[in-house]
């Protein structure tokens, strides 16, 4: 191969269909195009004319190039709303999208990348995203007594969170959670496990409203209180394996109870969650099936004395029965809801701690801490609806779970993603992916850099249509 200044053959790399035009006006295209080198011909010999030949060869392929660049851009077609600009983080746990498009058609996402990928349509409703980051809808995959579409739009819609799962209401009220418009606008989208599956005078019922247990003896009413939720509509089922609270003990379903419960339940494609806050529990859970754990569980002694959680240099750890239990759950695929803010929230240390609120906070962040390292799965929930635990963003609940050493991409998976697995809505929701229904937020600044970005909500779209916006407030 010859330099320039050889006055022979001069390479090109256009790949780009140079020879064509080169042709036309008389120079023999290069290798790359037509399989040669430039001729030793005409202005490209050397001197003044070669330079300008070269001159023009390099504007052709730029504007080739430029052409090409141009004729792969995607048209987006038939879309409703094109939110761009922004960074994409698609709740995937992917790495993030700079400078994404998320495009919606309807109520379904039609396309999610780069901006520059993408040619947008002149009229279609534009969100400008610069400076800003683009996240699915937020579940809280644990909440209480939000079955009325009016809580559910003012106190979580407006707030970022399009969708919550409540983990107890009565019978009567399950119907409630279909109605997601009001004359106002939307509602968050309710799910719902009903009352909760326990035995005769079992939790929840003894400490809260008896209407929000369902009471079961034996396997045929195990059974039969399934197939009840499930024709009343029910996302989930839940179960409470709650031995008892500062001594006193309370009735609790059997293995077997608990085992039928789980089995009809997955014969009807419904997970089944459990609450659970004594790690003595684990085995049942974890021989019966069960798919979810509801809070952080640890020894039943240590509500009331954290020695033994608690080594020769003062730090703690967890007991090797726990470890080995955590270990199970992980193989076996058993995800965790750890409800940090209830748990470490002040009416729970007030009513049910007896050992130091700080040093309990802190054994808990290590059993969760242990569970993420060893690669189990969490889920966003901070029990809303119990004293003292804020509705909207569950903002406190990412804090925690990013002590408990998660890190911001993975704190918002666990409040897109794996919510809504645990919730039965992975199939539509969780994801920012082609085909999933439209549920999205625009939040000010970069969550990963700041988790506390997820509280300045400047964007929600549910279902495809636009609920706030800075210019026009709520919609």
């Amino acid at each position: 191969m010859t330099n320039l200044n050889d006055g022979g053959p001069i390479p090109c790399q256009c790949h780009h269909g140079a020879g064509e035009i080169a042709n036309r006006r008389g120079i023999v295209p290069c290798w790359p195009c037509n399989g040669s080198g430039f001729a030793d011909i005409g202005a490209f010999n050397s001197g003044i004319g070669g330079l300008v030949g070269l001159v023009f060869c390099l504007a052709t392929l730029l504007v080739l190039l430029a052409a090409c660049g141009a004729a792969e851009r995607e048209e987006l077609q038939s879309v409703s709303t094109i939110v761009t600009n922004g960074i994409v983080i698609d709740g995937t746990g992917a790495d993030p999208i700079t400078d994404g498009l998320v495009a919606i058609q309807g109520n379904r996402i039609v396309a999610v990348g780069q901006s520059s990928d993408f040619k947008i349509p002149e009229e279609v409703n534009v969100i400008d995203a610069t400076g800003k980051t683009i996240l699915p809808g937020v579940f809280n995959a644990h909440v209480h007594f939000v079955p009325y579409a009016e809580k559910r739009r003012v106190l979580f819609l407006l707030d970022g969170v399009t969708s919550v799962c409540d983990l107890g209401t009565s019978l009567s009220l399950m119907e409630e959670f279909e109605q997601e418009k009001l004359e106002a606008g939307l509602a968050a989208r309710g799910f719902k496990a009903g009352p909760i599956i326990t035995a005769p005078r079992g939790y929840p019922g003894s400490n809260w409203d008896v209407a929000l247990s369902y009471e079961i003896q034996g396997v045929n009413e195990a059974e039969n209180a399934v197939r009840d939720l499930h024709a009343r509509g029910a996302d989930y089922i839940k179960v409470a394996l709650e031995p008892g609270f500062g001594g006193a003990t309370l009735p609790m379903i059997n293995l077997e109870e608990l085992r039928s419960v789980v089995a009809t339940a997955h014969a009807n494609d419904l997970l089944v969650r459990a609450h659970v806050t004594k790690s003595e529990m684990l085995d049942m859970v974890l021989e019966a099936g069960v798919d979810v754990i509801e809070h952080v569980p640890i020894p039943s002694d240590s509500y009331e004395n954290l020695q033994p959680m608690l080594d020769d240099a003062g730090k703690y750890r967890i007991p090797s029965s726990l470890e080995a239990q955590m270990l199970d759950m992980i193989e076996q695929g058993v995800v965790l809801v750890p409800t940090l803010d209830v748990l470490t929230g002040d009416s729970n240390l007030r009513n049910f701690v007896e050992s130091e609120p700080e040093h309990f906070t802190q054994a808990v962040l290590t059993v969760v801490r242990f569970f993420h390292d060893s690669g189990g799965i969490i889920a966003v929930g901070n029990d809303y609806g119990y004293p003292g635990v804020l509705p909207g963003m569950p903002l406190r609940e990412m804090e925690l779970l990013q002590a408990a050493g998660l890190s911001p991409l993975e704190v918002i998976e666990a409040a897109t993603k794996h919510a809504a697995y645990v919730c039965g809505q992975s199939e539509d929701l969780g994801t920012l992916e082609i085909g999933k229904l439209a549920d999205l937020i625009v939040v000010d600044g970069n969550p990963l850099e700041d988790i506390n970005a997820m509280d300045s909500v400047l964007y929600v779209v549910k279902d495809g249509e636009l609920v706030l916006s800075p210019q026009q407030g709520a919609k």
